[in-house]
């Protein structure tokens, strides 16, 4: 028997870190409602999932937070993006952090940077992008968890991403791994800008 299931889209009406509140609000609310043991979270600095973990208190959320960020280099040679500072605050609220190479571009880009053309990691990307970036986001760093082993293949999570800075957009899926990518499943949609 099929039922039908009524819930929310919240529509941000530009993208931005302005939203990351209420976008980390909407994002332990439906991990709460749905049951869900695990949010990621992409992050720049480490400051987003700093304030998902005190939205979770505040919410009662006693699931995993995950922060998912570049790889170590991704703007120079040596440089870790998010702080030592930070890195020890997260380590503190028991909040991993998984560095990884952008599931949805990763060597292809170096190529495309040298020698132009388009890979098909890219095109997906860009695909997502007509959503909004942070749908991009919340999908690559799903991929991303999975492939270091830190979030099931077979358990949904409420994954977050944005723009540059801070959350604009949460969805719930099913993460999948780069090697079965088609496995992945988009499930809800929680917010995100219009």
């Amino acid at each position: 028997m099929n039922r039908l299931h009524e819930k929310t889209i919240y529509y941000f009406s530009q993208p931005g870190k302005e939203n990351t509140q209420k976008t980390l609000e909407l994002a332990v609310e439906r991990a709460l409602l749905l049951q869900l043991e695990a949010i990621l979270v992409a992050t720049k600095s480490g400051e987003t999932p700093l304030r998902l973990a005190e939205v979770a208190q505040a919410f009662r959320f006693a699931g995993r937070i995950i922060a998912v960020t570049y790889h170590q280099g991704f703007f120079d040679n040596e440089t870790l993006s998010i702080s030592k500072e930070n890195q020890k605050l997260l380590a503190e609220k028991n909040i991993p952090i998984v560095m990884s190479s952008h599931a949805l571009s990763g060597v292809s880009r170096s190529f495309r940077e040298k020698f132009g053309g388009i890979s098909i990691p890219e095109i997906i990307a860009e695909s997502f992008r007509r959503i909004s970036q942070g749908f991009k986001v919340a999908v690559e760093i799903s991929i991303m968890a999975a492939d270091a082993g830190m979030i099931s293949s077979k358990q949904d999570v409420v994954a977050v991403g944005g723009q540059s800075r801070g959350a604009d957009t949460a969805l719930v899926l099913r993460p999948a791994h780069q090697n079965s990518f088609l496995d992945l499943k988009i499930k809800e949609v929680i917010c995100f800008p219009s």
